[in-house]
């Protein structure tokens, strides 16, 4: 934040205690230190993930005491209104803006959808104008017009802000998976809608983001760990294996202009084929630590985002984005050609995918 690389943080009861503990500073002391920065605090409930079936780490969770007598049956009026109430006081304890919480849809058209539109309506009883949360699944996103009318009713909720996710069934080796393009052009379309009257974040999006920006958002969600940059339900924030085996973590280094994150022994292998076009795609120089590498992340991904929301909504922030793709192509192909260790898996997940998403979607409006 110090750095002008994030706008803020949004904390959350998986990983933030109330109570502190060794290397784990609480949120009032986090909320303090965004003041002092004077960047944005957000205190996200993540209803959705507690009430996943593989959901297991409480640790921290159930410090805050966020359910009436533990009773977390979201079918009665009166669960989801104490519920709303006791987020609220957290929330407000804290400084932090008023964020609704929410349940994982999977369709527009159920009783979870009706729970969500509820839960967003009592909040906004509570607090006019509250932040107000939207999760589902690639179904869900990818349901059509079912989905444009379901959107139509929360619009009605006039929240100042929208934190809308994809939630993943699966993830495979942290990387984002964008093949599904009927999702995320309905999340492009629903960004679109939303970003009318509202502003929106894109959570757990990183550079799978963009193509939501490009649509209206202004903000992508992202994170020094892996986990942190699209939603995983077995992420170790919200679940422990019960045999996890011995696990070090990959170092990686962020591509920025190309949009990727690579294995830090293949940006080696870059800098060995050619070193001054490495620092060109890479956007900077070889980040020699994993601390710093973070900091290289956030900046290339802040970079992106702050010269997509300098342009006109609508056909503009398409256009830039579009551009920027061609870049990306143009790199990828030499890097394919000249560096084995660049695969054709690495464009297609990290360009392509998200190309056909933003063209899909540039098509669908008319751009």
């Amino acid at each position: 934040m110090s750095s002008g690389f994030a706008d803020g943080i949004i904390a959350t009861p998986f990983s933030t205690p109330r109570i502190a503990e060794d290397r784990h500073p609480n949120a009032a002391t986090l909320a303090d230190d965004m003041q002092d920065l004077s960047s944005t605090f957000v205190f996200d409930p993540m209803t959705h993930a507690r009430l996943l079936p593989s959901t297991n780490k409480l640790e921290f969770y159930d410090q805050w005491d966020l359910w009436p007598t533990g009773d977390m049956d979201l079918s009665k009026v009166s669960t989801r209104t104490a519920h709303v109430e006791r987020v609220f006081q957290v929330q407000a304890s804290l400084q932090a803006p008023s964020l609704a919480p929410t349940v994982q849809l999977s369709t527009p058209v159920s009783s979870e959808a009706t729970i969500a539109l509820d839960i967003g309506r009592i909040a906004s009883g509570l607090a006019p104008g509250t932040w107000q949360s939207l999760v589902g699944t690639r179904q869900f996103w990818a349901s059509g017009p079912d989905l444009d009318g379901y959107v139509g009713s929360l619009a009605t909720l006039r929240a100042k802000v929208w934190v809308v996710t994809v939630a993943n069934e699966v993830v495979i080796d942290s990387e984002p998976d964008l093949t599904d393009v009927a999702a995320f052009v309905g999340l492009c379309r629903t960004v679109r809608s939303l970003s009318r009257r509202s502003r929106v974040i894109v959570g757990y999006s990183d550079y799978a983001g963009l193509p939501a920006v490009a649509a209206g958002a202004d903000t992508v969600g992202t994170g020094w760990h892996r986990a942190q940059k699209t939603f995983d339900p077995k992420a170790s924030s919200f679940h422990i294996d019960s045999d996890p085996g011995i696990r070090r973590q990959a170092e990686y280094v962020t591509q920025g202009n190309i949009h990727a994150i690579l294995r830090r022994d293949t940006a080696d292998q870059i800098v060995k084929w050619n070193s001054a076009q490495a620092d060109v795609i890479r956007g900077g120089p070889l980040p020699p630590s994993a601390n710093l590498e973070r900091m290289h992340h956030l900046n290339q991904l802040q970079k992106v985002v702050h010269d997509i929301n300098a342009c006109n909504p609508g056909r503009d922030r398409y256009v830039a984005l579009r551009d920027r793709y061609a870049v990306a192509d143009t790199h990828f192909n030499a890097l394919i050609s000249g560096v084995p260790a660049v695969r054709r898996h690495d464009k297609e997940v990290w360009r392509d995918a998200m190309s056909d998403v933003l063209e899909a979607y540039a098509a669908g409006e008319g751009f």
